[in-house]
């Protein structure tokens, strides 16, 4: 076997990754993207990375993506990690196990495991990290499956201050769309990306004599120009002239005798393929069908041979360089010659092929996974056993990657001739694909296309109900309700479980598009079915669609009795089909609304804690907690908070969700005084209040606009935001923003000579309170523009009292500035300095320094002259700048905690704590972990 050439050119990349390495070695993450055509040497510039990291004390992980094993979940990252079950670290055997889990043993799928084996594998990452630098290494992504691409960028994203170099290599665009998304996102954080050109021809003179161990002559030369500069091409062209005898030595140099080069890399292939006995050049082609890195094993399996006589027959492969080894398998020299080799293979003859290796395979009790590619590639339409087998390969995968799932049934559907019996059940689960996998629009056109024509009576249900999910996803509400009720009211056979989901569905879609009260009645109707019916889970179902409709109205105590009763019967039940709601995540969203914040946050913490299905609703708990946090005035948690929960959403592609964080971080901005950032902010807010109607979630947006504009003297603006969206609240019925838009818009209406308007909003306001006695903030507010509107104290000193009894920041310190304001018109200069000093006390202690001088500055002007700044004013750099979140964290990481591990000791989240670090390091002015435990254990002693 020829030994491997060395690399030739390429220095510029070679810095690159050095630099890189050397980024990591002080403790902060890289990122490395190589890209180019087949053959132009990547995995070579990998393998220079690799000596160089190992060299370094790297421990260097290295998978590749190969073409005929796209529906394996994770297969590129467990293949680096090891993870499997024969592991014998427990670790990864564990997660090889989790891997292997498709499926429960009642045959029902389980919950989406995606997100809970990426963050498990985030965790093994850092804690390889933690004891070393680490080479993660990806190879051929154009072949990776989704879910590996998803902790690829996963762990990119939360551990960029872990000591890890992350190197992916591709081939040149186009790429497919996963990948595509997962290239431009590590180039947004700051990844080298590497395209390697073609070599220049004095380049590509030095390959050729390190070949030959002699210069190649002028005909030579020209010949290797024809390689145009692909070191593969020009190595394989040397080595087939010189194994044909089509070269001669003249002097120092090494000449061709033929002036009829091979065409191409193929044209070389075959030609090799040749001189190879008949029995050779069959397992070679048997072996490419079933992959470019095979196991000895399974080609002896298929060809009915033993593996000694395989081995035996393919040494003249081997010889030809066609092949090398490596662990158990046999690996194809590069994959341009696996594909010359399988492209050598007649379609027809190919297709035989891999039909037959699976049947062997599955005969042999291969798993399911392995066989589909096969299956894939050599079933034709009307194989009923290849449909059969693909069904079931797409119900082991959909638990982790169900872009596989949907590959898998797709495949199945196509392969069933019109009109089959089973053709409308494949059509279903077909729809559920489309929807597991993110494609809600033709799940919905296939499901519509099904019921629009006669089908298989046993779809007709799950259709119409997945139907409905697909329409919920794309906000679709009109068709949602009208296909809701055609099937409520039409000869559709629902069952009662099934009747409640569309039901809640229903109202669900009425409630956020502006009809709350009809959404109001069709989760009672949907509550009435699943309790007559006894089915917990649905009722569960029902209860959160019935919370979310009165709370939306206003009524926000009864909003909390059905969510208790639904966290309640969530937890007394395994029936996995009321987990997909999060019961305590939407019990921690009704608690909130009664100002009962340490509550909420107690359930989102379990919400958090709960690995069933916590991707679904990680960004969502993300942003209540953190909301909450911002409520209480613990901004120095609550903003690295609304950044993990935005870069959560943005990871789901949850655009109002991701405007959300925004907007609370718009609001910190402007309170403590940080304009520039605010106005940022706020630029991305605008045009989801422009849209007609407003999003639904428009209230919490118009209110940092609002503030930024108030803060900058433009009363008029602040005032039309907050007016457009009050009277969009109001003409969808909802009074869920009343107690934040009311006060604002009262004030600034009085202000600017709007007074019928600020009677109006009070009027609301007040009726609104009365729905929802048993909430102080809202029975404040409702007096605050009470106080406003009749100018009368008071109320505004009711007020006071009410909001005295939650621990909420802003409802406190702006009831006692307007209350301030009031007093100090009536003469009472004494209270009204009291009451200022007490809203001056909040806002310093949550860091709103530009609240807090907007109090000075009143105080002053009552004669008062304010004491110094409260002890909320800390140093900015050093231990005593740290929060007390961020000293916990810090103590936690000195341990040797990893992220995961801190999250979980501290009920947060692993994004939150990478964002907590990326704080801590910057006021400290260290760069790794080593050097924060290095100032922990000094500040300690």
């Amino acid at each position: 076997m020829a030994a491997a050439v060395a690399l030739v050119g390429r220095q510029v990349e070679l810095a690159h990754a050095a630099a890189a390495l050397r980024e990591v070695e002080r403790g902060r993450a890289s990122a490395l993207v190589i890209e180019g055509e087949a053959g132009i040497g990547k995995t070579r510039l990998v393998d220079c990375v690799a000596d160089d990291a190992q060299e370094r004390g790297f421990a260097v992980h290295r998978g590749q993506a190969h073409p005929f094993e796209r529906t394996r979940p994770f297969g590129v990252v467990a293949s680096a990690l090891g993870l499997s079950r024969r592991s014998s670290d427990p670790r990864r055997a564990a997660l090889g196990e989790l891997l292997g889990r498709g499926r429960g043993a009642s045959g029902e799928a389980v919950g989406d495991l995606r997100y809970r084996v990426v963050e498990e594998i985030v965790d093994l990452i850092e804690s390889t990290c933690s004891k070393g630098p680490m080479l993660l290494v990806a190879e051929d992504l154009q072949w990776a499956d989704s879910a590996s691409l998803l902790a690829i960028l996963s762990a990119a994203r939360q551990l960029p201050l872990a000591s890890l170099l992350i190197a992916v290599t591709a081939r040149s665009s186009p790429h497919p769309a996963p990948l595509e998304r997962l290239l431009a996102d590590l180039a947004d954080g700051g990844a080298r990306t590497l395209t390697l050109a073609p070599l220049s021809s004095d380049e590509v003179a030095v390959l050729a004599r390190d070949v030959l161990r002699a210069l190649p002559g002028p005909g030579l030369t020209t010949m290797l120009a024809q390689a145009g500069g692909n070191p593969l091409l020009a190595v394989a062209l040397v080595r087939s002239l010189a194994d044909e005898g089509l070269l001669r030595r003249d002097g120092d140099s090494v000449d061709v005798t033929t002036s009829q080069p091979p065409a191409s890399l193929n044209d070389l292939v075959v030609r090799r393929l040749s001189d190879l006995p008949t029995a050779t050049r069959e397992l070679l082609q048997v072996a490419a069908v079933l992959g470019d890195a095979v196991s000895l094993r399974d080609i002896a399996r298929v060809t009915h041979r033993s593996p000694s006589e395989v081995v035996a027959k393919l040494r003249h492969a081997f010889e030809a360089q066609l092949l090398d080894a490596t662990d158990d398998r046999l690996v194809f020299r590069h994959q341009l010659v696996h594909d010359a080799i399988y492209q050598h293979v007649p379609p027809a003859a190919r297709r035989l092929l891999h039909r037959e290796a699976a049947v062997v395979l599955m005969s042999g009790g291969a798993d399911r996974l392995d066989v589909a590619d096969h299956l894939i590639r050599g079933a034709v339409k009307g194989d009923e056993q290849a449909v059969a087998w693909l069904r079931g390969a797409a119900r082991e995968a959909s638990s982790q990657a169900p872009s596989v799932t949907l590959e898998l049934v797709r495949r199945a559907d196509g392969l069933l001739p019109r009109g089959h019996p089973e053709a409308d059940l494949v059509s279903a689960e077909l729809v559920q694909a489309l929807l597991r996998a993110g494609q809600p629009a033709e799940a919905s056109d296939r499901a519509h296309a099904v019921l629009s024509r006669p089908h298989a009576v046993e779809v007709d249900t799950p259709l119409r109900v997945a139907l409905v999910g697909a329409l919920a996803l794309q906000n679709r509400a009109t068709e949602l309700v009208a296909v809701v009720r055609s099937s409520l009211h039409g000869a559709a056979r629902l069952q009662a479980a099934d009747r409640v989901m569309m039901l809640a569905q229903e109202s669900w879609a009425l409630t956020y598009t502006g009809d709350p009260k009809a959404g109001e009645a069709s989760a009672r109707q949907g509550l009435v079915i699943a309790e007559e019916s006894g089915d917990r889970a649905m009722t569960v179902w029902a209860l959160t669609a019935l919370m979310v409709a009165v709370g939306r109205q206003g009524r926000f105590g009864e909003a909390l009795t059905h969510s208790r009763r639904a966290a309640a019967l969530a937890a007394g039940t395994p029936d996995t089909r009321s987990l997909p709601l999060r019961p305590t995540f939407f019990l921690g969203l009704a608690l909130f609304d009664c100002d009962l914040v340490s509550e909420a946050r107690a359930a989102y913490r379990d919400a958090l804690d709960d690995e069933s299905g916590a991707g679904w609703w990680l960004s969502e708990t993300l942003l209540a907690d953190a909301q909450a946090l911002f409520a209480l005035g613990e901004w120095d948690d609550a903003v690295p908070g609304l950044i993990a929960a935005g870069e959560a959403a943005q990871e789901k592609g949850n655009p109002l969700l991701v405007s959300q964080s925004a907007a609370y971080r718009a609001i910190i901005a402007t309170g403590t005084g940080d304009y520039r950032t605010a106005a940022e902010l706020a630029a991305g807010l605008v045009t989801s209040l422009d849209t007609d109607p407003p999003t639904y979630n428009a209230g919490v947006l118009a209110v940092a606009v609002a503030g930024l504009r108030t803060a900058e003297g433009n009363h008029t603006d602040a005032y039309t935001v907050l007016l457009r969206c009050w009277r969009s609240e109001v003409a969808r019925d909802s009074r869920f923003y009343h107690r934040w838009l009311a006060p604002d818009l009262v004030r600034l209406g009085v202000e600017l000579g709007h007074r019928d308007v600020a009677a109006e909003v009070c009027d609301a306001v007040t009726e609104a309170a009365a729905l929802a006695p048993e909430v102080p903030t809202l029975q404040a507010s409702a007096l605050r523009c009470q106080g406003m509107v009749l100018g009368a104290v008071e109320p505004m000193l009711q007020a006071i009292t009410m909001v005295r009894q939650t621990p909420l920041l802003v409802e406190h310190a702006t009831a006692c500035e307007d209350a301030a304001r009031l007093l100090d018109l009536d003469g009472r200069h004494r209270e009204a300095a009291e009451l200022l000093t007490e809203a001056l006390e909040r806002y310093e202690r949550a860091g709103a320094d530009a609240w807090a001088a907007d109090v000075r500055g009143q105080l002053r002007a009552l004669g008062v002259r304010p004491g110094p700044r409260g002890s909320r004013h800390q140093a900015e750099t050093g231990w005593e700048s740290l929060t007390r979140t961020e000293r916990a964290v810090s103590r936690l990481v000195a341990e040797g905690l990893t992220n995961g591990a801190v999250a979980r000791r501290l009920y947060i989240s692993p994004h939150t704590v990478n964002t907590h670090l990326r704080h801590v390091f910057a006021k400290l002015g260290v760069q790794n972990r080593v050097a924060l435990a290095a100032i922990v254990h000094h500040t300690n002693e």
